[in-house]
């Protein structure tokens, strides 16, 4: 009777829900995984993220079915997760604060969801703004150069999201940011080393700013979304098909869900190289060539014993959007051979099983190219990815402790392409993992919560690399398929071997420590140890620490 009066609940509050997605780093995509894995939700996939506040506020409500099942920590994690989803739940505001509101009874130090000013009006328009700022530190440790440096980072700005009439949403974004110190420990965060104002030649000032936002629709089964924001694709702890370490990109996307279907497309916008132009005038003007992806999957929701995808994604470049690609339902190998093989396609299979309480397996394999009649043999242009790993919780019904290892091969040539414009990058940085081709990667990972509001995470990362030789001005002697950049070349040799070239080895741990004491108030500790071998004598030896503070009220 209970679980009756729960669902009755959910369907009469469901059409509160705010219209807009929760951003890719946002903790409830981890509590949302374990509670899949722990057969407490069903019908969840993290292979494509972000996800609308809509299907959130379903899985969450799906937990309070089953929530006597759920350890203290998670059942308090649980708790924090309805206060922030409040007004998708239950389309009210009481555990919600403003700073314009009387602050006799409330102070900005409460256990509330924090804002600067919200509005509500029915369910016909709705508004919410945050002030956003993070305060960071970072020292580096350099045991290989005997250097010392340090950097200090501090951003401020706002974000504003909303819905109208129920079924359109909007979010906007923007930030600005100082840098002291040094600035070149500063750029090794991926956000400032592709700033175009932090790194732009003629501004001497350490300043960057940075803008994300969009407008998204629903109508019942379909979805409909333009913008720029982070997407990630993938499973594990490095995704193989769209990860964070390039720009953000702008797009346009669309989601069909029914039953157990899923489809997904996405046409997004890129950076290809960059030169410059001589003028006598202005003195030179920089060119940035013209070049987008498109991506599209379809996924079948099986059971927990299987969650099976097959998707394309292709990269175009130095001419106009092309209608083949912006059509979702186009099989783009094929669309490609009719544009005269001019582009970068990629075909993937990925699946997720879940059959056992607690223990969730995936894998990803991609054929970046393929010619059966050579299947067996060493021509390069057989290019495979294969990406397989697991997760356990151990002890579900005590507290959140989570292992996981993820295996990660890219042969040789694996995202490069024979035109430099259409290698699987943005601005020269790879779109998928940050693993060069003709690599295989090892990622040990162990995440432990204490407390709700404190989580602690451990990892270990193994890279081999069998790399390019090069010479002194960088220029690539021989070719090994080891490089995204550089794709397969006239005179390059057709066969490769796996690993075959210039050894290179690298261990990175990663220790990361969040504690929030108060709502929207999080520090965040990050320490980096990075030891990188080339022909077994070491060429990099580094420990990064980093001391962050974040605000969002």
């Amino acid at each position: 009777m209970r679980k009756i009066i729960i669902i009755i609940f959910i369907l009469l509050n469901s059409v509160y829900s705010q219209i807009g997605y929760v951003e890719v780093n946002h903790p409830i995509y981890n509590f949302l995984e374990r509670m899949q894995s722990l057969h407490n939700i069903e019908n969840y996939n993290s292979f494509e993220i972000p996800k609308t506040r809509k299907d959130i506020v379903k899985f969450i409500n799906e937990v309070l079915i089953n929530k006597k099942k759920l350890s203290f920590i998670d059942k308090k994690t649980l708790a924090d997760f309805l206060v922030e989803f409040e007004f998708d739940l239950l389309h009210k505001t009481q555990s919600y604060y403003s700073l314009f509101e009387d602050t006799t009874e409330t102070e900005l130090f409460n256990q509330k969801e924090k804002f600067l000013y919200f509005y509500t009006d029915s369910s016909k328009f709705n508004a919410f703004v945050k002030f956003v700022g993070t305060g960071e530190s970072i020292y580096l440790v350099d045991k290989y150069s005997s250097d010392n440096k340090s950097s200090s980072l501090f951003t401020f700005g706002a974000e504003i999201t909303g819905t109208i009439s129920n079924n359109f949403g909007f979010y906007a974004k923007a930030t600005n940011g100082l840098q002291f110190g040094d600035k070149e420990l500063a750029s090794f965060k991926n956000n400032l080393k592709y700033n175009y104002k932090y790194n732009s030649d003629h501004d001497s000032t350490q300043y960057f700013d940075e803008t994300s936002g969009y407008l998204s629709a629903e109508f019942d089964f379909i979805r409909f979304k333009i913008g720029r924001d982070r997407v990630n694709i993938g499973y594990g702890f490095s995704k193989s098909i769209m990860d964070n370490y390039a720009p953000p990109m702008d797009y346009l996307s669309m989601q069909i869900n029914y039953s157990i279907i899923s489809f997904s497309f996405l046409h997004g916008k890129l950076f290809g190289d960059a030169s410059i132009v001589p003028n006598v005038i202005s003195g030179g003007q920089k060119k940035i060539n013209d070049k987008y992806i498109a991506y599209h999957r379809l996924g079948l929701n099986f059971s927990k014993h299987l969650q099976f995808g097959v998707g394309e994604s292709i990269i175009y470049a130095n001419r106009n959007i092309d209608f083949s690609y912006l059509n979702p339902f186009n099989f783009y190998k094929s669309a490609e051979h009719a544009n005269q093989d001019r582009d970068n396609s990629m075909l993937f299979f990925d699946f997720r099983n879940n059959s056992l309480s607690g223990l969730m397996l995936y894998g990803t394999f991609v054929i970046d190219d393929i010619d059966f009649s050579k299947l067996g043999t060493q021509w390069y242009g057989n290019k495979f990815l294969y990406d397989f790993g697991f997760k356990y919780e151990l002890f579900p019904n005590i507290f959140p402790l989570t292992i996981g290892i993820q295996y990660l091969r890219i042969n040789p040539y694996v995202y490069a392409h024979r035109f430099t414009d259409n290698n699987y990058t943005s601005m020269n940085y790879g779109i998928g993992s940050n693993i060069q081709p003709n690599s295989e990667s090892y990622i040990f990972d162990i995440r432990y919560k204490p407390h709700y509001r404190i989580e602690i995470e451990l990892s270990y990362q193994f890279v081999k690399h069998g790399a390019n030789k090069i010479d002194n001005n960088g220029n690539v002697l021989i070719n090994y398929g080891g490089d995204i950049l550089v794709g397969h070349r006239i005179g390059d040799s057709n066969n490769v071997s796996f690993l075959n070239g210039v050894q290179e080895t690298s261990n990175h741990f990663v220790f990361k420590a969040k504690y929030e004491p108060i709502k929207n108030y999080l520090f965040t500790f990050i320490t980096d140890y990075l030891k990188t071998d080339k022909d077994n004598l070491v060429i990099s030896n580094q420990i990064i620490s980093n001391l962050i503070f974040s605000i969002r009220i």
